[in-house]
């Protein structure tokens, strides 16, 4: 077993099971300071076999203070080392604040809830991990509600084929994204990684004035899947 497995193990054990807050009853500003204060115990127990950048350090007592203060302390449980483990290596190279920092940090906040811990699994930080921020966005929007797609294609006789028309619907709120051009691609990325896609839900023929079948109209909808459902709800950040 390596050294880095035994420092994940070393805080998996160490983490919650320790009293947080010494007084409930102490001034915002202590508990506060009693948190970082505990965080930075624990790396150093942890941390005692293993050379480790003081900035990352700084980086890990961060992400794991944030992560901690989301459950309440009656509800903390000692979070699995295969899930700890990839979390706090998927950490290590995304930058503080972004959408899949927080998710990585509400995935170790619900293994570290007695009443979330069955909604996380050991897939979901690899899952993570092949995340962009504009992709997570995505989540976190039909995490609310389905999205429309509404497409009409034209039926060309002499071809004998269906060409593409127009779209009429695209619920979608792209300005939402960094990169809205590049939401049909994100949707195929999704759909691959199994938590989300474009799902057609309905298709019914267009006429033209004289009654003849010009095209058809295809309807579509933007939604997670079943298990992008219990993805976003271990992983995506609650409002």
């Amino acid at each position: 077993m390596s050294i880095e497995d035994e420092f994940v193990k070393e805080l998996a054990k160490q983490l919650p099971v320790k009293a947080i807050y010494d007084d409930a009853l102490s001034p915002a500003t202590k508990q506060t300071g009693q948190i970082a204060l505990d965080i930075v115990k624990v790396l150093q127990l942890a941390l005692a076999p293993v050379q480790m950048l003081a900035a990352l350090q700084d980086r890990f007592r961060s992400f794991l203070d944030g992560s901690i203060r989301r459950v309440p302390e009656e509800s903390r449980v000692s979070p699995a080392p295969q899930i700890l483990g990839p979390v706090l290596e998927g950490v290590r190279y995304e930058p503080e604040g972004t959408p899949i920092d927080e998710m990585f940090s509400q995935l170790l906040s619900s293994t570290m809830d007695r009443n979330r811990v069955h909604l996380a699994h050991p897939s979901y930080p690899y899952i993570i991990k092949q995340l962009s921020s504009d992709e997570a966005k995505i989540l976190a929007r039909l995490a609310d509600k389905a999205a429309k797609f509404i497409f009409v294609q034209t039926f060309a006789l002499k071809a004998n084929r269906f060409y593409p028309d127009k779209i009429e619907v695209d619920e979608f709120p792209r300005d939402e994204l960094t990169f809205p051009e590049n939401l049909s691609f994100y949707m195929q990325h999704l759909q691959q990684l199994g938590i989300a896609g474009i799902f057609e839900t309905d298709r019914e023929p267009t006429y033209s004035e004289s009654r003849q079948q010009s095209g058809e109209r295809i309807k579509y909808s933007y939604r997670l899947t079943d298990l992008g459902l219990r993805f976003v709800e271990a992983c995506v950040p609650q409002k």
